[in-house]
């Protein structure tokens, strides 16, 4: 099934646009955090909640690196927040 919609809320959009427009000559980089739903007419969508902007470390034109500290603190903020999501659907 390929996606057929993606949602995200205002937040999220403000975070991606702000990013977008800190810079003028350099590509930016980030990280979508959401969940895949699947309804039973075929459609995917893609439930966008968060954003994860990541600053570059290597200022090089030719580069769009990441420093392992931001990947990380992104990996953790995914997790807790699936975490909470899965606690307060089990209460």
């Amino acid at each position: 099934m390929s996606l057929t919609c993606v949602k995200m809320s205002e937040d999220v959009w403000l975070t991606c646009l702000t990013h977008a427009l800190s810079t003028e000559t350099e590509e930016i980089m980030g990280l979508l955090l959401g969940d895949i739903e699947y309804s039973k007419d075929g459609n995917v969508t893609a439930l966008i909640w968060g954003a994860s902007p990541q600053s570059r470390s290597d200022r090089r034109k030719d580069r769009v690196e990441t420093n392992p500290e931001q990947l990380a603190a992104a990996s953790a903020l995914a997790d807790i927040s699936l975490n909470l999501c899965a606690f307060f659907l089990c209460c």
